[in-house]
């Protein structure tokens, strides 16, 4: 694939009208919800219509064998044994189980960073007040320090209360890689459990859950991963497997359950009543689409075009980067421009005027831009979004 003039790759064969996106839009939000390609969504409204032809057939045959399926594509894509993970809806949901299951208490400290995602924070603050522990946050700024310096402040947080480091893989908040795997050890040495929201890496990011070696890790695959809304995974260490107690307690807890699959971790979590899990049962081909694709190989040009986005727009708002090294395989990042608006103005104005649709932050006193490009973006979409900023910076 050969660069164009401006160091970008050449555009990929995939276009924004294989998605099911308003084409009128200018999408640079892709790491809020993802886009689902037309094929993956199809495949999703399949299921749903054999679930209505013959509603009990598939509750009690043909369900839990596929859900299996879906636990086996992401536990090869990802590097990890399929019983090791159950699906869920996201990963705030995936927080609450795993909060809710630690055996925490007054006295217990959890750490945290400020890079936080708001929700799974909202989380660990209602927990907090049923369990009595303390969240701890840890400051770090930005750019980002280097893996060194951020696990020598995370180390010196630590003391005989320290229980829980919690923490994002890719942050939703300022787009930053953090350093997992050396987090992880970290944890381990100390024997502090290690928590991972990698809401953005699956698809992102290259992923190998035997490598970082967390405690618990939960992706959401509708994000990056090409799946319908509303389909996650979580990771659980087998040693801890036992101790994750249901959200909803249902027909998959107790000595009578139903459809046994001989694990309690997965039957407790995954099979609770009636609901619509189709989109569950499309993650293989989500994962075939990003393989037939060679989505891999597409990303790079992502990422040129994020890294090109940031440089020149950092000229354009006289603002420093945000980040001293971009990692190679980031495909967003955030921009810090003048505050001259208000976060709902500005991104009422990008999106109303000149339809730009992107996440407007406001972070430790700093106006942020987050640009996310997927396969289907464009360089020129990039270059109409610089001659906005200059054209209202």
């Amino acid at each position: 694939m050969k660069l164009n003039s401006s160091g970008c790759r050449r555009k990929s064969m995939i276009k924004k009208s294989d998605f099911l996106l308003n084409q009128e839009i200018i999408f640079f939000n892709n790491g809020s919800y993802g886009a689902c390609p037309k094929t993956v969504f199809n495949k999703y409204q399949e299921w749903q219509r054999i679930i209505e032809f013959q509603p009990v057939e598939f509750f009690q045959k043909t369900l839990l064998p596929e859900l299996k399926r879906s636990r086996q594509a992401i536990g090869d894509f990802i590097n990890c044994q399929p019983n090791d993970l159950i699906l869920v809806r996201n990963a705030t949901y995936a927080t609450n189980i795993v909060i809710r299951s630690l055996d925490l208490k007054k006295g217990d400290e959890v750490l945290v960073t400020n890079h936080e995602y708001g929700a799974c924070l909202n989380a660990w603050e209602f927990w907090k007040k049923e369990k009595g522990f303390k969240l701890k946050e840890i400051k770090i700024e930005l750019p980002l320090p280097d893996t060194t310096e951020i696990i020598r402040r995370i180390k010196s947080c630590l003391n005989p209360k320290t229980k829980v480091i919690f923490f994002s893989h890719i942050s939703s908040k300022t787009a930053q890689l953090f350093p997992a795997e050396e987090i992880c050890k970290l944890a381990r040495e100390n024997n502090i459990i290690s928590i991972i929201d990698g809401a953005h890496s699956i698809g992102q990011c290259p992923l190998n859950i035997k490598e970082i070696d967390p405690d618990f890790y939960f992706s959401n695959i509708h994000k990056w991963l090409f799946a319908p809304k509303g389909t996650a995974f979580l990771y659980t260490r087998k040693e801890l497997q036992s101790k994750v107690k249901p959200l909803i307690t249902g027909w998959g807890w107790g000595p009578e359950r139903e459809l046994p699959s001989g694990s309690d971790y997965i039957d407790s979590n995954q099979f609770y009543g009636t609901a619509d899990l189709s989109s569950f049962l499309t993650v293989e081909v989500s994962i075939n689409f990003y393989k037939e694709n060679k989505i891999e190989d597409l990303k790079k040009n992502c990422h040129e075009l994020v890294e090109y986005f940031c440089r020149e727009a950092d000229k354009i708002t006289v603002k420093k980067t945000l980040y001293n090294h971009f990692p190679d395989c980031l495909m967003m990042a955030v921009i810090e421009v003048p505050t001259k608006y208000s976060v709902i103005e500005l991104k009422e104005l990008l999106y109303e005027k000149y339809r730009i649709e992107v996440p407007v932050i406001e972070w430790e006193g700093k106006l942020l831009i987050r640009i996310s490009i997927q396969v289907f973006n464009t360089k020129d979409e990039v270059d109409y979004f610089l001659k906005v900023l200059k054209e209202i910076f």
